[in-house]
Order: C-alpha cells, then structure tokens, then sequence
C-alpha cells in the first residue's frame, strides 16, 4: 500500500472508530459545504441514511443502486458497501483511494449489464484535497453471479459519492502548514461531516500528520517529524481542552520548532467550535511548548504570535486611488469618501501612475508609470526621489507587495511574458528573474496573503480565459511552480469563461470578477480556491467592472468600473464608492 494510502486509511480508521459509538450523525440537508464555525448541536434532527444491504433476489440494477447508496453515505469500514461485491472484488476494493464525486443514475441495458452514464463534478484525492470536475463519467459494474445472487465484479476505484449526499455529508476544513518559514498556510481538505467535535478532532490531527496535499507540498513546510503519530487512537476534548497524544519523535524538536508545532495544530484545531485551548501529550506527560500555560502546559487557541497568521495584519486602515496619474488617500470615515492630496512625485503627476500596489506595512508605494513600461518604488509622503526598479519592459501588470516585503510584476521582454520579484536591503533593490512554465497570455495575477500561492487569469482566445493556482517556492531559485486550472465554467453552477479580475478575498477564497460570455458585463463570484463552491456576490448593474481592490484581513472589498465609477461591498450589497479614479489600493 502507498504512503498516501496509508495515510487516508489511518484518516478512515479514526472516523470509523468514533463514528461507530457516536450513533447517529448530526448534518446539513441543503446548502453549501460551511466550515464549522460555532459550537456544534449534539444529535438534534440528524438525518439518518439507512443503507441497507442487498436482498435475495436483487435484479442487478437494484443491486448497483444499493452499492451507490452505501458508497454515497459514510458508513465505518463500508462494510455494508461491499456486500454488493462479489467476494474477490470485496477483498480487493479500496474505499481510501478516493472519492469521485458524481452526478447521475445506472441504467439497465441488455445482458443483465448495468452502467452509471452520469457526470464527473469533482474528486478526492488519497491527500482529501478536492479537484472540480465536468466531464462524462460511464461506468460499467460488470455484474455476475455469486452462489445464485446477482453481484459487482467491477467496482471503481475508491467511493462513488453522489452529489447530492457529497454536498449534505462532507465537511471542508483546513489544515495547516508553514510557508518561508514565516506564516502558516491553509491546505483545504474534505472529510465526512462528523457531530461530535472530538471526532472531528481526530480525524483533523490525523490528516495533519500526514502532510500537506501534493499540489502544496513542494512550496511549504512542516514542524511534524517523519513518522509523528498520535500515540493512541483519537485526540479527547474536555471542558474545551483539546489533548493531543503524540509520539516520541517530537521530543527531540528544538523551542522554535515546537512553537510551529503548536501553531500548526491549534489553527488545525480551533476550526472546531468549543475548543479553547490543546495540551500536547507524550507518554502521557503535558508537552512544554513555548508560549503554553507555565503551569500546566495548554496552549490557548489565542496563543499563537499573530506574525505566524495566514492573512497578515496590515498597518492602519488607509486606502489610495489614482486619479488623474495622481495617487491620492482615500477618507472613508463617511458615507461620502473623499481625496486627500498627498505630497511626494508619484503625487504630483510627474510620473501619472497606471497601477499602484501598498506594502502591508503601509511605508511603500509601488507604481507602474510611462503606459506600464517603467516600475518605480517610492516611500509614501516623502520628497524622495522614486526608486526605478524595472524599465525597458512594456505590459506592466498591476503590482504586488507580499507580506515579506517582496514586490512582484509581470511584463513584456523579449517577445515574451516574464514574472520578476524584487527585494530590498535598504535602499538597494535586487532583482530576481522568477522562473515559470508556460508564462503566456496573463492578464492579471495577485499573491495568497501568506505569500506561498499566486492566483493567475490566463487569457486563451478571445472568448475564453481562465483561472489558474500556482505555487511559489522559495529556494535558491524563486519558482512559480504548478499552475492548474480552476474549472469555473462548470455545468449547474455559474458559468465563468471569461474573468476579468482576481483578488484572495481572504486565506482560502478568491474574488474573482467574471462572465459568461464576451458580450456580457462582468459580475463578482466568491470562488473556493479549490473550485468546489463559486457564488455570485452581486448584480452587475452598469458596473462595466475591470478591476478589483480588497482587503483579506477586513474582508473588504471594492469594484472599479471602466468610466472611474467605484462600488463598495457593504456586507449586503455593493454601494457607489468613489467617482473618477483609475484604480484603488489596499496595503498589502
């Protein structure tokens, strides 16, 4: 068995175990995947699925049925699931090779053969992470007969989850992990929907010690030792303490070491509605960690040094817009925002800027200039001479500063698209040439908050652009490595095929301005970035939107339309904001 299956086996074993003394299982019926953000009920109005196993004298679609229905809602070790096999296929099948996530129902054809001719809408992997999917899923079961009984001698790899029951019965949840060594980083996975938040637990500590999904693992880090396993089999909850029994191999782990620990397991945990605090145990003895209790060694979910956060906290609530060339402050204080001169050249229309990006810091402006062929970087409200970081360069892309103080742009060279990152020692700005496949037709790009992920827009004709996720790994060379599609354009969902804008509404969510077609108006859709939930966020009402500006701490978000017209989301609706600005930043 490979590692990965191992892995999601221990992740089964541990809910199998729970669950089978839980009784019945408190979940959603309707709506959405939600993570937990509250304290969960006990077993109030469960919902509770009977599978049944099969009866004497299935007709072999009765018998495919039943083995949907018994894939399609969690039962311990599906045990019942593999009574429709034939004996050699039960021993042979592998519920913890995955999941597909499908929609539609079997057919009966001739010879006693039954197919599933439905659609594929998405899949776990053996890591749990989550891939969207449309496309035609045909599956032949390959009924026999067993001792005078109609049976499946060829069941798919892994579950078949119906849609339906994947969207009332799974639960998203986060596990984290550290990026250059500086911030923690969400890694999205599903598991079954669980009552009881020690099952939960359980389940979560397993999945992280397991590490991160194989799209994430090349661009982040863990504190977890090689071979760490939770020294018996849950994680138990008491009067909000969540303890964690872990093996002897984190003994040996230096202070610093452990406080990454400590971090990535509470953010892991505190997700789970009730708990307060986690006291790590080995051999059955508190685990000393730093910043825990000096008494009895429980690390507070409030604990952990707000530096490590995924999204970084940003200094002040300033905003800037560009207005005529001219970057100005933004005073919001009142439903009627006005702008404040400020003093400096990227001020006063000796450079007009096109794009502008604010340090998380809010000290720094970065600035595309010259029709988005020069990049400038100046202090804000100083007389200092701008800082010319790149010219010769043509396309400029609207900038970004990360939280490491990093500032990012994509542009023209040589016939072809470059990315570039640049870092500062003071006043000397170092240039480092980022390397990137298939960097061809990017529109826009904007940084996850911790700095490890990049959204991109890849434009691919003129009637069809796209969504992709990458990675940036930081070694002796910076890499974006990995971009994927997002598949957006999905059926009975929203179609997006054409995106104008993207931005991280916060850790683990894009706002993303998108289209149905090319004639259409632009519209903003809330987008997991695992593309498993899009929702749209508004009505596009002569909006002739081009760009977006938020902000992940606040989760504030502002819309530029293309005559300088600006719309501000006020929790329930989107407001007129600003008139005649070019474009509009947050810090960071």
């Amino acid at each position: 068995m490979s590692l990965a299956r191992r892995h999601l086996a221990a992740i089964v074993i541990v809910i199998a175990s729970v669950l089978a003394a839980a009784g019945c299982v408190s979940v959603p019926t309707s709506g959405p995947i939600e993570k937990v953000e509250g304290p969960q009920p006990g077993c109030q109005n469960c919902v509770n699925v009977e599978v049944k196993p099969p009866a004497l004298a299935d007709e072999p679609k009765k018998i495919v049925e039943g083995y949907l229905r018994a894939t399609s809602n969690y039962q311990p070790n599906y045990s019942v699931a593999r009574q429709f096999l034939t004996r050699m296929a039960a021993e042979k099948w592998s519920p913890e090779m995955g999941v597909r996530i499908y929609r539609g129902s079997p057919t009966a054809k001739p010879n006693n053969t039954v197919v599933l001719n439905g659609q594929l809408v998405g899949s776990l992997g053996p890591d749990r992470a989550y891939t969207a999917s449309d496309k035609p899923l045909i599956i032949n079961f390959g009924l026999t007969q067993e001792r005078g009984e109609w049976r499946i001698s060829n069941p798919p790899a892994g579950l078949l989850v119906a849609e339906y029951s994947f969207n009332s019965f799974y639960q998203s949840y986060d596990r984290y992990f550290i990026g250059n060594g500086t911030s923690l980083v969400p890694d999205p996975i599903y598991l079954p929907a669980l009552s009881n938040p020690a099952n939960v637990a359980s389940a979560l500590i397993k999945a992280l010690l397991s590490g991160p999904s194989n799209w994430l693992r090349s661009a982040v880090t863990t504190a977890v030792p090689p071979n760490t396993s939770l020294s018996v089999d849950s994680v138990t909850i008491t009067n909000g303490i969540a303890e964690v029994p872990l093996s002897d191999s984190v003994m040996a782990l230096p202070d610093k070491q452990r406080g990454w620990l400590a971090a990535q397991i509470v953010y892991t945990l505190r997700q789970i509605g009730g708990i307060k605090g986690v006291l790590i145990k080995v051999n059955q003895q508190p685990y000393r960690v730093p910043g825990s209790d000096p008494n009895s060694l429980v690390i507070s979910i409030d604990a952990i040094p707000q530096e490590m956060d995924p999204v970084p906290f940003v200094a002040g609530e300033q905003l800037y817009a560009v207005q005529g060339g001219k970057i100005r402050r933004v005073t919001a204080t009142s439903d009627s925002p006005t702008l404040e001169n400020l003093t400096g050249p990227l001020t006063d229309g000796r450079y007009p800027v096109n794009a502008l990006a604010v340090s998380v810091a809010n000290t720094d402006f970065a600035a595309t200039t010259n029709d988005r062929t020069v990049l400038r970087l100046a202090p804000i409200m100083s007389e200092e001479q701008p800082v010319t970081v790149l010219k010769d360069v043509s396309g400029l892309l609207r900038p970004q500063f990360t939280r490491y103080g990093e500032i990012w742009a994509i542009g023209q060279k040589g016939g072809g698209q470059h990315i570039w990152m640049f870092t500062r020692d003071g006043k000397k700005v170092t240039r480092h040439d980022v390397e990137s496949p298939m960097l061809k037709g990017v529109k826009a790009f904007k940084i996850s908050p911790d700095g490890t992920r990049m959204a991109l827009v890849r434009q691919i004709d003129k009637n069809r652009s796209q969504l992709e996720l990458a990675t940036i790994i930081r070694s002796e060379k910076i890499m974006v490595s990995g971009p994927h599609r997002l598949d957006i354009a999905r059926t009975r969902l929203p179609a997006i095929d054409m995106i104008g804008d993207v931005a991280w509404l916060n850790a683990t969510e894009l706002l993303v301005l998108g289209a149905g077609k090319v004639d259409t108006v632009y519209a903003p859709f809330r987008v997991a970035q695992d593309a498993s939930q899009i929702n749209g966020q508004g009505n596009p009402e002569n909006w002739n939107a081009v760009e977006l500006a938020v902000s992940p701490r606040r989760q504030t978000a502002i819309i530029i339309g293309q005559h300088g017209h600006t719309w501000r989301d006020n929790g329930s609706q989107w407001l007129p904001f600003l008139n005649g600005v070019s474009t509009i930043a947050y810090p960071g």
